[in-house]
C-alpha cells in the first residue's frame, strides 16, 4: 500500500523520536514539579529575622527567676512552643508574635522596663508546673510569673493578634504604676500614633493628601502605617515595597524589621492576623486574667456587627487580581498554593454575595459588587490553578463550581442561558467537567488522598451545578454516591481514609466520634441526591453535634489533634457542612432546636475584631467566609 507521505531520512525519524521522547520526559518532570509535596516556606531575610529582638529576652527559667527574686520583677515568660505539640508551623506561629506585639516600641519597653523577659520552651517538669500541656496550652502564648512563681496573667490561642489589647491587657495585669521607659529612646514609640489613628477612623482609605503627607514623614511608624493603608486598599505589591524602603530607611528600629516581615508576605498584618480597629468595650474586658485567648466575649457583637466587621475584614483583604492570599496551607506542597488560594477566594465570593443584601451602606455594598467582579474574575482564569496538583485541586474546583453557581442564581434567568466565551456559565461547566474528570475508577474523589469526605464536597459542588444550569454526567454522580455509601459504617459513621468494602461494617462508638465532623457533609451529599430519608438526615446531624467537643478541642491548632484525626483546618469546614445540613432538616421543631444550637456555637466563637479563625495556615478569610457562611444556612 502507497503511502501519500513523503520519504523521512532514517537519521530525521531518529531526531523525531528524540525530540518527541524528550518533549515526554519534560512533560513528566514538569507534572512531578508541579505535584510535589516539598514545603518551601520563606526564610526571612537579615533584618526580617531580627524581629522581637528588641526585647531583653532570657533564654533560661531558672535564670530568669533569679533575676526575679533579686528585683522584685515579675517574669514576662513568652511561650514559643511546647514539647510534645504536632503543630506544623512552630516557626510561622512564633514570627507572627515577633512581628506584631513584640515590635511594637511601647510593649517592648513596657516588657524590658516592668519585667524579667524569657522566651524559652519548658521542659517536662516547668511543663507540670505551669499545665503548659499540648491541647490545654495552644501556641503561640505568654505568662506573667511573680518571684514568687504564681502566674498572675497566661494567654494562649493568639490568634488575632491586637497589639492595643495586649498593651491594655499588660497594664491590667503590672498595675498602674508602670515604668515605660525613657522619653527619649530611639525605639520609644506608640501602637496608637496619629497616623494609626487617622488610618482607622478613615478604615484605612486615606485619600491621596493625606497618604502622601505620612509617606513624606521621617517616622518609621508612619511609613509602617502607609504601606497598611495601600494594602488594605488592595494594592498589596505597592505596599511590600513601601515597608521593604522604609526597613533599608530605618535598620535599626524595630519596626523596620517587622516592616522587612511584612514586605516578604510572612508578617501578622499580611497575614491578616495583626489588626488594630477599635473594639466595644465588651471586646476587651477579660474577669479572668489566667483564661486569656484572642476570642472575644460572646456578648461583644450581635450578629449584625459581626456581618459588618467580617465583610470590611475580607474587603481589605483582596489583591487587586480578586484573589485572596492569607493562606499558607501547604500540606499538599507548596505547589498546591495556588488551588488552595482559588479554594479560599471562592469562599470569600461566596459569603460576599449572602452579606451584599444584609448590609446597608451603599458604600459598603458598592466595594461588593466590584469585589465580586474581581473574585469571578480570578477563579475562572485555569492560569491561577495548579491543573497538575492532586493535593489540593478539588478544593480549587469544588468551592469554585459552588461560587460561579452562586453567582448564576443570584443574577437574572439570562446567566444561566449564556454560554459565551468567557460568562459565568461557561467557566462553571468548564470546571463541573474538570471536576468531573478527577473522579477515580472507584467512583470516589481525593484530596491527598482518596476518602469520603472529599467525595461528599465534589458531589455536593455539582448539585450545586446542576441548580444552576450546567450539564452533570448522572453516570459520574451514580458511581460517586455508590462509592460514598460503601464508606458509611452501618452506624452512620464515615472513615478519616478510604476503607475495604469488605471489611467490618457495623463501625465503633470510637470511629463515630471520630466521624463527628465528617457525618454532616457525607450525608449531606446523599441526602442532596436523595439517598438518605429526612429521619435518618436528622439523625446523622444530631449525632455530628454529639461530638462537637472533639470537634472544637482542634479550634486553633495547625495539624491533627488526636487519634480522631481532627485538626484546626476541619473546625469550619465541618461547621459550614453542619449548619448547611440542618438548614435541609424536614422536621421544623427539630430543625429549629439543632439551628439554635448551632447558631449559639459560632456567635460564641467570634475573634475579638468580630472575625474567626480555625487554623494559622488556613488564615482569617477563609475561618470568617466560613462563619458567615455557616450563620447565614442558619437563617
Amino acid at each position: 500500500m502507497h503511502t501519500l507521505l513523503p520519504r523521512i531520512p532514517v537519521v530525521a525519524l531518529v531526531g523525531l523520536s528524540l525530540w518527541v521522547g524528550s518533549l515526554s520526559i519534560a512533560y513528566s518532570q514538569q507534572q512531578a514539579v508541579e505535584n510535589s509535596t516539598d514545603k518551601n516556606r520563606a526564610v526571612p531575610n537579615e533584618l526580617a529575622s531580627k524581629v522581637g529582638s528588641a526585647i531583653h529576652w532570657e533564654s533560661d527559667y531558672s535564670a530568669a527567676l533569679a533575676k526575679a527574686k533579686q528585683s522584685g520583677k515579675p517574669i514576662f515568660w513568652y511561650v514559643p512552643s511546647i514539647p510534645g505539640t504536632f503543630m506544623d508551623r512552630k516557626e510561622e506561629v512564633d514570627r507572627y508574635m515577633l512581628a506584631g506585639p513584640f515590635s511594637w516600641p511601647t510593649i517592648i519597653n513596657l516588657i524590658n522596663q516592668n519585667c524579667v523577659p524569657l522566651r524559652t520552651i519548658p521542659n517536662r517538669s516547668l511543663q507540670k508546673q505551669f499545665e503548659l500541656q499540648v491541647y490545654k496550652f495552644v501556641e503561640p502564648g505568654f505568662l506573667i510569673v511573680q518571684p514568687t512563681e504564681e502566674v498572675t496573667l497566661l494567654a494562649n490561642r493568639l490568634s488575632t493578634l491586637h497589639p492595643p489589647l495586649i498593651m491594655e491587657l499588660l497594664q491590667k495585669a503590672l498595675g498602674p504604676d508602670l515604668d515605660l521607659g525613657d522619653e527619649a529612646s530611639e525605639f520609644r514609640g506608640s501602637v496608637s500614633s496619629k497616623a494609626l489613628n487617622d488610618a482607622i477612623a478613615a478604615n484605612w482609605q486615606l485619600e491621596a493628601e493625606p497618604l502622601k503627607q505620612i509617606l513624606m514623614s521621617d517616622s518609621m511608624e508612619s511609613k509602617l502605617v502607609a504601606g497598611m493603608c495601600v494594602f488594605k486598599m488592595g494594592r498589596h505589591e505597592e505596599a511590600r515595597e513601601i515597608w521593604q524602603k522604609a526597613s533599608i530607611a530605618h535598620p535599626n528600629h524595630p519596626l523596620a524589621w517587622k516592616a522587612a516581615c511584612e514586605a516578604q508576605g510572612i508578617g501578622p498584618f499580611y497575614r491578616g492576623l495583626e489588626v488594630f480597629e477599635t473594639l466595644p468595650e465588651t471586646a476587651t474586658l477579660v474577669s479572668d486574667l489566667k483564661k486569656i485567648t484572642s476570642a472575644a466575649d460572646p456578648k461583644a457583637y450581635s450578629e449584625d456587627q459581626l456581618w459588618d466587621r467580617s465583610v470590611n475584614f475580607l474587603l481589605g483583604m483582596q489583591h487587586a487580581n480578586g484573589g485572596f492570599f492569607d493562606s499558607d496551607y501547604d500540606f499538599g506542597g507548596t505547589d498546591s498554593l495556588k488551588n488552595v488560594h482559588v479554594a479560599v477566594t471562592s469562599l470569600v465570593g461566596l459569603a460576599l454575595i449572602e452579606a451584599e443584601p444584609k448590609l446597608a451602606s451603599p458604600e459598603q455594598k458598592a466595594r461588593i459588587q466590584k469585589a465580586l467582579d474581581r473574585a469571578s474574575a480570578f477563579v475562572t482564569k485555569d492560569s491561577n490553578l495548579n491543573l497538575f496538583d492532586r493535593d489540593e485541586i478539588l478544593w480549587a474546583q469544588a468551592y469554585r463550581i459552588r461560587f460561579l453557581s452562586s453567582r448564576i442564581i443570584s443574577s437574572d434567568e439570562s446567566a444561566k442561558s449564556d454560554n459565551s466565551e468567557g460568562s459565568l456559565a461557561n467557566s462553571l461547566q468548564r470546571a463541573v467537567q474538570q471536576l468531573e474528570g478527577l473522579q477515580l475508577k472507584t467512583g470516589g474523589w481525593y484530596h491527598e488522598y482518596a476518602n469520603a469526605f472529599v467525595s461528599a464536597t465534589a458531589l455536593t459542588a455539582l448539585y450545586d451545578a446542576k441548580d444552576a444550569g450546567a450539564k452533570v454526567d448522572s453516570s459520574k454522580i451514580d458511581r460517586g454516591l455508590q462509592r460514598l455509601a460503601s464508606q458509611r459504617y452501618s452506624n452512620g459513621a464515615y472513615p478519616y481514609a478510604t476503607r475495604r468494602e469488605s471489611g467490618r461494617n457495623e463501625g465503633t462508638e470510637k470511629d463515630l466520634a471520630g466521624a463527628g465532623g465528617r457525618i454532616a457533609i457525607c450525608e449531606l451529599a446523599r441526602h442532596r441526591w436523595g439517598q438518605v430519608s429526612d429521619q435518618d438526615f436528622a439523625l446523622a446531624v444530631e449525632k455530628s453535634m454529639k461530638y462537637h467537643e472533639l470537634l472544637a478541642k482542634a479550634l486553633k491548632y495547625d495539624n491533627h489533634t488526636s487519634t480522631y484525626a481532627y485538626g484546626g483546618f476541619f473546625f469550619w469546614y465541618d461547621m459550614q457542612a453542619r449548619s448547611e445540613s440542618i438548614a435541609l432538616i424536614a422536621d421544623v421543631n427539630k430543625q429549629r432546636e439543632l439551628a439554635k444550637q448551632q447558631r449559639d456555637l459560632i456567635l460564641g466563637l467570634p475573634e475579638v475584631d468580630g472575625c474567626f479563625i480555625d487554623s494559622h495556615e488556613l488564615g482569617r478569610c477563609y475561618g470568617t467566609a466560613m462563619a458567615l457562611l455557616s450563620l447565614k444556612a442558619l437563617e
